[in-house]
C-alpha cells in the first residue's frame, strides 16, 4: 500500500482546517474579517510547521483538536518535557497587560489579544533540556525576556505581524545551557526576544 505524498496529507489537512474555520464562523464563534484572514493564509500554508500553528488557532475558535504534539522538521530525538495540551498551563491576556514569571514547562500557551504580555525567563526556570512554548499574539505583543546563556529558537510565524529576536540574545547563548524554542504566530501583533535586565 502506497502511502499518499506528504503535500496530499497538508491539503487534506488544509481542507479540515477550513471546513473547522467555517463551523465556528457559521456559529458566530469569530467575525467576518477574521475568517477570511484565516482562510486566506491556509490557502497559502505549503509547511507543516505553519499548518499545526493555524490547527491551534482554529482549535481556539471551538473548530476541531489541538494536534497532540508539535512537529519540528529539524528535531532528532522526542522532547520528553512536552506535555499534551490538557495538562498544561496557558495564559490569556485581553486588552491588558500582565507580567509572567518563575518555571515554565513545554506545552504552556500564551495567547495575547489586544493587549500586552511580559514574560520573564531565567535558567533555573527551565529544564536541562528543550522547552517549548506557544505563544500567540493577536493585534497585541508578547515580549518574552530571557537570561544570557539561554539558546532561543524563535520559530513564531508573523501573519502581517512581526517576530524577533534581540542579537544580544543569540549572541549570549551557550552550549550546554537549556534551549527554549518559541512556537505560535503573531496575527497583526508582535513576538520579539529580548535578553533579561
Amino acid at each position: 500500500m502506497k502511502l499518499p505524498a506528504l503535500r496530499e496529507i497538508v491539503e487534506e489537512r488544509k481542507e479540515k482546517a477550513i471546513e473547522n474555520l467555517s463551523d465556528s464562523f457559521a456559529k458566530n464563534k469569530l467575525p467576518l474579517e477574521e475568517y477570511e484572514r484565516l482562510v486566506e493564509y491556509i490557502q497559502k500554508i505549503e509547511s507543516e510547521r505553519e499548518l499545526i500553528v493555524v490547527e491551534k488557532m482554529v482549535a481556539e475558535y471551538g473548530g476541531g483538536e489541538l494536534p497532540k504534539k508539535p512537529a519540528y522538521e529539524d528535531d532528532d530525538e522526542e522532547d520528553d518535557n512536552y506535555q499534551r495540551p490538557e495538562h498544561q498551563g496557558s495564559s490569556l491576556t485581553v486588552l491588558s497587560s500582565r507580567t509572567i514569571s518563575g518555571p515554565v514547562e513545554s506545552g504552556m500557551q500564551f495567547v495575547s489579544i489586544l493587549g500586552s504580555e511580559h514574560i520573564k525567563i531565567r535558567k533555573v526556570d527551565l529544564s536541562r533540556r528543550k522547552t517549548v512554548l506557544n505563544v500567540v499574539s493577536i493585534l497585541g505583543e508578547s515580549v518574552i525576556s530571557v537570561e544570557s546563556g539561554i539558546r532561543v529558537s524563535n520559530r513564531a510565524i508573523p501573519v502581517l505581524g512581526g517576530a524577533w529576536t534581540d542579537r544580544k540574545v543569540e549572541r549570549g547563548a551557550e552550549d550546554g545551557e537549556p534551549e527554549l524554542i518559541i512556537s505560535g504566530a503573531a496575527l497583526l501583533g508582535n513576538i520579539t526576544v529580548k535578553l533579561l535586565k
